[in-house]
């Protein structure tokens, strides 16, 4: 699961990361220690995302 070596971008230190891609096609990556509030910024951010394509939708 942390596969990857590089900086963590929640808490910016160098460790194992694993890697959390957004519904917009960006990814970030965490370490350990930051996966769990990671994933729910990331999970949190593409249900706010779906919702807004979802209104644009209607508005078309």
């Amino acid at each position: 699961m942390f596969t990857i070596e590089g900086i963590c971008d929640w808490c910016k230190k160098p460790s194992l990361l694993t890697k959390h891609e957004y519904i917009d096609g960006k990814c970030h990556h965490s370490c350990a220690e930051c996966n769990d509030l990671a994933a729910l910024d990331v999970r949190q951010f593409n249900v706010a995302e779906r919702q807004q394509r979802e209104r644009q939708q209607v508005l078309r």
